[in-house]
């Protein structure tokens, strides 16, 4: 895909986030790429997490110096704000009201909707990622909200899933996410393109356990699946008003969801574009239609300004962007609240007599929050207490006693899960050094490889190998890549500066250097490594751990690598 970072066009990998995006503007301008990635934000001046979703065509600017202070009066709201949630506390599992005279103060204090005949009132988040451990801190604000708004709806704007590996590796996996949505209350949430990475067999699983309805209008699901989908809701609150909520997709170049293609059989999917006008009609079923959406907010800008007049209010995600001020475009509001739990957007819609709709929204510090609900944090515990991360998923016959050995076992993972030629493994990205001979957890895994960078692969000529290798070595402190499929032989000067590199395939035979071989890396080396290509690559929307931890479950009896040298390097 091709995207902007301060005005410099780059071309990236299919399903590039926003630190590929960070690391390929630094690689490309020749610049040294800082510890700490800078802040970006988008054409629009929102905050963007790291982990944020890219689609094509996205402009980014890196921010330079310290963030800008906010103003008096925001600080003060916000201030107010956390006071009242500081003083709203409820133990009990159900939602609760707090002290009688709290939800006056904060009326008084921070409700700006005009008066108005009827208010409808949502807490929208996205993007959670299985952040469990600020559940608690939610459920806190949430019950907090809901004694001042009675009838205030809980949503999400999709990808509630993978992030976490006690989620993420739980038995029936995702059902956490699901456990803790269904204790806090949620009403509503959108399909994220992660809602599949537990396939169609665990999605519908989930689904059907879910106290709240997912929503995707522009899926199509074969007969044989069972999972519990609607296009749209209809929620009539106690005052009267209708909101009708709609939902869509985001759709890769490849015309299916960021995720991996095994995870979408029995899937089909539609354009988000040509697919949202077609519930307009509902307007006229409802008093507030709303889109919650799953594509990204450069996109939902988009669908705001090509979309026929009928959609009130744009609740997104993906693209893990914080909107702090109120984002008016073509008379649609658009709100996002960046990702994990870190903060959430309280909504407020008021129709008054005459029938005009009054819109303001208020961005909550979820993760500072001081309070927690005690009910919700026993529920976090005891996921965290699982043993989860102590199963025993392979068996070594020997030690692993260098990070060459351990990077050997992660490139051949990463070669099988990809089903590629080859597979290179950067020497930064091997964590530890040794791994004793016996049981091998999945703690181990997520010990060596805690990045969370995802697996990509691209198609390279024998040349373009080469030109891969050469780039990589004074990246890497004049240290080489630990390969799969492929042996290499290296000559260095007296200096250590790489001369000349020999390639063998794992027949014996010389590397083509006009053939192509599908390579397989993690997203980082294609970001980091200024060499010659044609394909920017494709992410396989897995991480590399999970790469490894699928080969450790089937090659259960982990082969010895001691001695195992794949690489040669002699001094000219």
């Amino acid at each position: 895909m091709k995207i902007t970072v301060n005005e410099t066009l780059l071309e990236l990998h299919n399903g590039a986030r926003v630190r590929d995006a960070i690391l390929g503007y630094f690689t490309h301008s020749g610049q040294r790429v800082p510890k700490r990635l800078p802040s970006v934000e988008d054409r629009f001046g929102n905050r963007i997490a790291h982990d944020g979703e890219l689609a094509e065509g996205n402009a980014l600017f890196i921010v330079s110096g310290h963030s800008k202070k906010a103003s008096s009066a925001k600080l003060l709201m916000a201030l107010l704000a956390f006071a009242l949630l500081s003083a709203c506390s409820s133990g009990k599992l159900a939602r609760t009201s707090p002290a009688s005279e709290t939800p006056a103060t904060f009326e008084k204090k921070t409700a700006t909707a005009p008066p108005a005949e009827r208010q409808a009132v949502i807490f929208a988040v996205n993007d959670m990622h299985a952040a469990i451990d600020n559940f608690p801190k939610l459920a806190f604000i949430v019950d907090s909200l809901e004694a001042i708004y009675p009838g205030m709806l809980l949503v999400a704007a999709g990808d509630n899933q993978t992030g976490n590996p006690v989620n993420d590796q739980y038995p029936e996996k995702g059902w956490p996410m699901i456990d803790l949505m269904n204790a806090t209350g949620f009403d509503l949430s959108a399909v994220g393109n992660h809602e599949f990475d537990t396939g169609p067999e665990g999605f519908g699983n989930l689904a059907g356990k879910a106290e709240f309805s997912f929503l995707c209008a522009n899926v199509i699901m074969d007969k044989s699946l069972n999972v519990k989908i609607s296009p749209y809701k209809i929620f009539t609150l106690p005052n009267g008003l209708r909101l009708a909520f709609l939902s869509i997709l985001q759709l890769g170049q490849n015309g299916i969801p960021d995720s991996h293609p095994d995870n979408l059989k029995g899937f089909t999917f539609r354009s988000p574009y040509e697919t949202a006008p077609e519930y307009l009609w509902l307007k006229d079923s409802s008093d507030i239609l709303i889109a919650l959406t799953h594509i990204g907010f450069e996109a939902d800008v988009k669908l705001a300004e090509t979309m026929p007049a009928g959609i009130d209010l744009i609740i997104g995600g993906h693209s893990h962007t914080r909107v702090e001020k109120e984002q008016i475009h073509n008379g649609i509001m658009i709100t996002q609240a960046e990702n994990k739990l870190k903060y959430g957007t309280l909504i407020r819609l008021a129709i008054g007599s005459d029938g005009t709709l009054q819109r303001n929204m208020q961005l909550i510090d979820i993760r500072n929050s001081k309070k927690e609900k005690p009910a919700i944090r026993a529920i976090v515990d005891r996921y965290n207490d699982n043993p989860v991360l102590n199963e025993v998923i392979a068996t070594s016959a020997d030690d692993f006693s260098s990070y060459e050995e351990l990077g050997y076992l992660m490139a051949d993972a990463q070669r099988e899960a990809a089903g590629a030629d080859i597979a290179l493994m950067n020497p930064g990205g091997v964590r530890i050094d040794r791994l004793d001979k016996g049981p091998v957890t999945i703690k181990h895994v997520y010990q060596l490889d805690p990045f969370g960078n995802e697996l990509i692969v691209t198609n390279l000529t024998g040349k373009e190998v080469y030109s891969l290798m050469h780039a990589a070595w004074p990246v890497d402190d004049r240290s080489p890549l630990y390969p799969s499929g492929i042996t290499t032989e290296m000559t260095v000067d007296a200096k250590g500066d790489l001369e000349e590199i020999f390639i063998l395939t794992a027949a014996g035979t010389p590397l083509d250097m006009n053939r192509v071989y599908s390579v397989a890396m993690n997203s980082y080396m294609t970001q980091v490594y200024k060499y010659q290509r044609s394909d920017p690559g494709q992410s396989l929307f897995i991480t590399t751990a999970d790469a490894l931890i699928t080969y450790l479950k089937k090659h259960t009896e982990l082969r010895s690598y001691r001695g195992e040298k794949r690489i040669q390097i002699k001094e000219k």
